[in-house]
């Protein structure tokens, strides 16, 4: 019998990422790189979102990733707990420059997980698969463009 409701509630947990996940990949952004590479964004801009994150995720090929909007600056944390692989993480500012990166970011396997946050405000969080940051060249500094859906919630305009 227990047995039985733990399969059941497997079962549920799986259903409800997968729902979650798709309905993440039909509100995605197209991410340009400095070397000319395109990635693929999931995009995060609800606080279920952005919690969710890339949690148990097996893998994330070099040209997906995920891209967290917030509606204003601060020093936001990312945790990897319920991670399974590691990744690269860049704080933007509101003009989309990369304000702070962390490279190679591992999973954590049990509680307390460090948080990892930039010491300015940010608007934008984005993960990338661990390595993503060195290939690409991607540095404190330099402003990157995508493409933001017409159902996203609305870009702050610069100053």
């Amino acid at each position: 019998m227990q047995c039985g409701r733990l399969l059941i509630g497997l079962l549920g947990t799986v259903l409800a990422l997968t729902t979650v996940q798709r309905a993440a990949a039909e509100n995605v952004s197209t991410l340009r790189l400095p070397d000319g590479r395109s990635v693929t964004m999931e995009i995060a801009s609800t606080p279920h979102q952005r919690n969710l994150g890339l949690m148990f995720r097996p893998s994330l090929a070099d040209d997906r990733g995920m891209l967290f909007l917030f509606s204003t600056p601060d020093r936001y944390g990312i945790w990897m707990k319920n991670m399974l692989i590691p990744l690269d993480i860049l704080w933007l500012d509101d003009h989309k420059r990369i304000i702070h990166i962390e490279t190679n970011v591992p999973p954590c396997p049990r509680e307390p997980c460090l948080i990892y946050q930039s010491d300015t405000a940010a608007l934008y969080v984005i993960e990338l698969a661990a390595g993503s940051v060195t290939h690409a060249d991607l540095r404190p500094g330099l402003a990157l463009e995508w493409s933001t859906p017409p159902d996203s919630p609305p870009q702050p305009s610069a100053p």
